[in-house]
């Protein structure tokens, strides 16, 4: 077999095989096959797509690329992913608050990719956080803490970590088969047997239109079906950050304000994906239930004491959990304000994380700076007048200052509609 016959198949729009595709995995896991070719063939796919046996033998290869974790001596566990989003930290709000209830999660997080964050990254806004754990270790602490949060670590779906970082660097990112069969191998992967999908959509997400949302929740929903482990996608509204604030440790201190007992949407998705959740598990007959369990476990204080414990057992340091104050950036920072009065029309999410990935690069390098990132003080719909601050930007250092300023500038569009947005469109399964 020939990847450059594989790759020269996919480029004139032709099914891959299941050895096809084995192949091109072994080949992507052993370094026999170059960083230039899966790049190539990762755009062949990008242009032509993959139908849905072949991203079904993609996910199973890449899953079986490495170990595989069996969590059947720990007990049925619980697990979510997002498709990608701004200022998106359900997980720091979900996890410790199904802990709390009693249901065991197994969460495997990534890092940023594209213009979207990760949770691994906010997890380690915790000093001392140790994501690299070994699955004895996993499986330990979540038999002793109800859950553990770990990064993909390079012995689980060997060649998704490797394909993952060249589609990251190769604009192949937004395919809808190379998003599924990602998300799917990593989940496989690390053995957890409830999994819930909030899959995004709008100028935020990599789907950019409901209907590519939909697609891409039914066909992950479908691969989890085949392989025997249920699945089910949430489909919500990503035109516009999912909180106010922008960089690792602004979302992590918007987390914290959840478990606090704050309102928003943050607080909105994340009950409702714990009350799916425990309606998936047994443990709760209906939505409307679940999210009084949700609410009851914030309210009392034990889901911010759940947090406390998962983070401590991995080395994380617990100070913040208790004066999230600490967490607001003291850098050098500035606004920017309304030049016309009106209403918030739109929200350009995308490039408002695209720059939020720039305040990261110093003297063209990037380094990684936690304390960097946006307040926004507005959200679609809302009315503001002329000289109103719409969003302040906190940096270390800017080459440019005033390009980025002319950049932040185009985030936020005020015109004369008031516009109302929803945030959970449907629920596929």
């Amino acid at each position: 077999m020939d990847i450059l016959r594989i790759i020269a198949k996919k480029r004139n729009a032709e099914k891959l095989s299941k050895e096809e595709i084995q192949f091109f995995v072994d080949g992507v896991c052993s370094g026999e096959i170059k960083d230039f070719q899966t790049t190539s063939l990762l755009m062949a796919i990008f242009l032509n797509g993959l139908d849905f046996d072949e991203t079904y033998n993609l996910t199973i290869s890449m899953a079986k690329s490495g170990e595989v974790i069996d969590l059947s001596d720990v007990g049925n566990c619980f697990d979510k992913h997002s498709t990608g989003g701004v200022s998106d930290t359900t997980t720091i709000v979900v996890v410790p608050t199904l802990a709390a209830i009693g249901v065991k999660v197994a969460k495997m997080s990534g890092r940023s990719l594209g213009f979207t964050g990760g949770t691994a990254d906010k997890m380690e806004v915790f000093n001392g956080y140790k994501n690299e754990i070994s699955p004895e270790q996993f499986k330990h602490l979540i038999r002793q803490n109800g859950a553990s949060i770990v990064s993909q670590s390079e012995k689980l779906a060997i060649a998704d970590r490797i394909i993952y970082k060249l589609r990251s660097e190769s604009g192949t990112v937004e395919n809808m088969g190379l998003i599924a069969s990602s998300i799917m191998s990593k989940k496989i992967a690390c053995g957890a047997k409830t999994i819930i999908i909030d899959c995004k959509y709008g100028n935020g997400a990599f789907m950019k239109t409901i209907g590519d949302a939909k697609a891409l929740a039914k066909l992950m929903v479908d691969i989890g079906k085949k392989v025997g482990v249920k699945v089910c996608a949430i489909i919500s509204n990503m035109n516009q950050p999912l909180t106010g604030f922008v960089g690792n440790n602004l979302e992590v201190y918007s987390a914290l304000s959840v478990l606090n007992g704050e309102e928003n949407n943050l607080s909105k998705l994340s009950k409702f994906i714990v009350a799916k959740a425990l309606v998936m598990d047994g443990v709760a007959r209906d939505i409307e239930s679940g999210l009084r369990m949700a609410s009851e476990k914030i309210k009392s204080g034990s889901a911010k004491e759940k947090l406390k414990t998962i983070v401590l057992a991995q080395g994380g340091d617990i100070s913040i959990i208790d004066s999230p104050q600490l967490l607001l950036p003291k850098n050098n920072s500035f606004s920017i304000v309304a030049k016309t009065a009106g209403y918030v029309e739109a929200i350009n999410t995308a490039l408002l994380g695209d720059l939020a990935h720039k305040l990261q690069i110093i003297n063209g390098e990037i380094k990684r700076q936690d304390d960097t990132g946006f307040i926004l003080n507005v959200e679609i719909g809302m009315r503001v007048e002329i000289g109103d601050n719409l969003l302040t930007c906190y940096y270390n250092e800017l080459d440019n200052i005033q390009e980025f300023k002319a950049e932040l500038e185009k985030v936020i569009i005020i015109g004369s509609k008031q516009l109302k947005i929803k945030l959970i469109e449907e629920v596929i399964e």
